[in-house]
C-alpha cells in the first residue's frame, strides 16, 4: 500500500502525488480532464467532489491523503445540483456548436464559480458575479482565465438561467500583447533533424511547413495530402473553418517515406488506440525530445513552429493576406503580429544615429 496526497491547486485543480507504478498511473488517467506535469512531476484534476469522490474510489488500494484545504473548500451547494448545472450548459454548448474541448474548459470554470459562490446560482446577483472576477484578477489569474471565465458565466447566466441582466454589463478583459517566440531558419532545421524517430520528423515537418496548429495536424487523414495540387486540406480548423496550405515538396518526400514505413490507416498520424489519433501530449513530448537533442533551451513550444512558418514567409517578401489565407486567421490584425518580429522588416530599418554626419556628433553647448 502507498500513499496518495491529494492537494489543492491553481485555476480550480487539485494536485494529486503518488510512487510511481503502473497500476496508479491507470488509475489517474480514468479521471477526465487529468494533466501530467513532468517538470513538477505530479498530476492535476479538476477541484469537484465528483472528482474527489473519483480520485478516492479508484485508488482503493492506496491510503489517500486529502488536504484539509480541499476538504474545507467543498462546496455547500449540493453535488446533484451542481452536476445539473454543469450538464446543462454542456448540452447548450453543444447545441451552440462549441468543440468539446471549450466546452470542458469552461464547464470548470462554471465547476470553479459554483464552488466560490458556495449557493445555487439562481440566487446570484450581478455584483457577485463582478466580485468573482475581481478575485481571479486579484488572485494573479491570467487575463486569457478570467476571459474563459466570463464567457462561461455569461452563457449559464443568460442561456442557462436567463438572466442575461446578471453579465449585461461586465467590462472586457485585456490581454497582453507578448511577442511570439520564433526561431531561426537554422534552429527549425536542426530541431528536425534532432528528431528521435522518422514519425516525430514527418509530424514536426508536416506542422512547420504548413503552419499548422496541432489539433489540425494530428487530424489530418491521409486523403487530406492533395500531391498533385501541392496543398494540405484542413478540415475544421480553429472555428470550424476549412482551408488550404501549403505542401512543401521536401514534405511530400519525406510523407511518402513515412507511408511506406508505417502505412497508416484511417488517421494519418494514428494512436495507440485503435481508430484514434496521435494525442496533443505525444505531440508535445515528441517536440520537447527534439528541442533537447538540437540544444534550443528558449521556452518554445509547438506552436512555435507554426509563429516561425509565418514569420519566415514574411522574411521572405510574401504577401501578408497571402499569409493570412494559409494560417486561417479570420482578422489580417493577427496576422499583421508577425510584422514584429519579421528579421528582414527589422533590417530595413535604420537607427537616425547611423545617418548622423560627423560634424553633428557632439554636445550642443546650447541646449545644456
Amino acid at each position: 500500500m502507498g500513499t496518495v496526497q491529494v492537494t489543492t491547486g491553481e485555476s480550480g485543480q487539485l494536485i494529486i502525488r503518488f510512487p510511481y507504478s503502473p497500476e496508479r498511473v491507470a488509475a489517474v488517467r480514468a479521471v477526465p480532464g487529468r494533466r501530467w506535469h513532468p517538470e513538477e512531476k505530479y498530476w492535476t484534476v479538476p477541484h469537484s467532489p465528483e472528482t474527489l469522490e473519483r480520485v478516492r474510489s479508484l485508488f482503493t488500494s492506496d491510503r489517500v491523503v486529502v488536504a484539509a484545504a480541499v476538504e474545507a473548500a467543498s462546496p455547500e451547494l449540493d453535488v446533484a445540483r451542481v452536476r445539473e448545472v454543469v450538464t446543462a450548459l454542456d448540452e447548450e454548448m453543444t447545441l451552440q456548436g462549441y468543440s468539446p474541448k471549450t466546452r470542458e474548459t469552461y464547464g470548470r470554470q462554471v465547476q470553479r464559480f459554483l464552488k466560490w459562490l458556495r449557493r445555487d446560482p439562481e440566487t446570484a446577483a450581478g455584483e457577485d458575479v463582478r466580485t468573482y472576477l475581481l478575485d481571479a484578477v486579484d488572485s494573479g489569474l491570467s487575463a486569457s482565465f478570467v476571459r474563459q471565465a466570463q464567457a462561461a458565466l455569461s452563457i449559464l447566466f443568460r442561456d442557462i438561467l436567463g438572466q442575461p441582466d446578471r453579465v449585461a454589463h461586465l467590462p472586457k478583459s485585456k490581454s497582453a500583447k507578448k511577442v511570439p517566440l520564433v526561431l531561426s531558419e537554422g534552429q527549425v532545421l536542426r530541431l528536425l533533424r534532432a528528431t528521435s524517430n522518422l514519425r516525430d520528423e514527418t509530424l514536426l515537418t508536416v506542422i512547420y511547413s504548413a503552419g499548422l496548429r496541432v489539433s489540425e495536424a494530428i487530424r489530418l487523414k491521409p486523403g487530406d495530402i492533395l500531391s498533385d495540387r501541392g496543398q494540405v486540406r484542413v478540415r475544421g480548423g480553429k472555428g470550424k473553418k476549412d482551408r488550404y496550405t501549403v505542401l512543401a515538396e521536401k514534405t511530400l518526400q519525406l510523407l511518402r517515406e513515412y507511408y511506406r514505413a508505417y502505412r497508416p490507416g484511417e488517421w494519418l498520424f494514428p494512436g495507440q488506440t485503435a481508430g484514434t489519433h496521435l494525442s496533443t501530449t505525444s505531440v508535445r513530448r515528441a517536440f520537447r525530445r527534439a528541442c533537447r537533442r538540437a540544444g534550443i533551451t528558449s521556452k518554445a513550444t509547438v506552436h512555435t513552429l507554426r509563429h516561425s512558418f509565418a514569420t519566415h514567409l514574411l522574411d521572405r517578401g510574401v504577401d501578408l493576406r497571402y499569409i493570412q489565407e494559409l494560417l486561417g486567421h479570420s482578422s489580417i490584425t493577427t496576422t499583421q503580429w508577425y510584422t514584429v518580429v519579421s528579421s528582414w522588416r527589422l533590417g530595413q530599418a535604420r537607427s537616425p544615429l547611423d545617418s548622423f554626419e560627423e560634424s553633428q556628433i557632439g554636445v550642443d553647448v546650447a541646449y545644456m
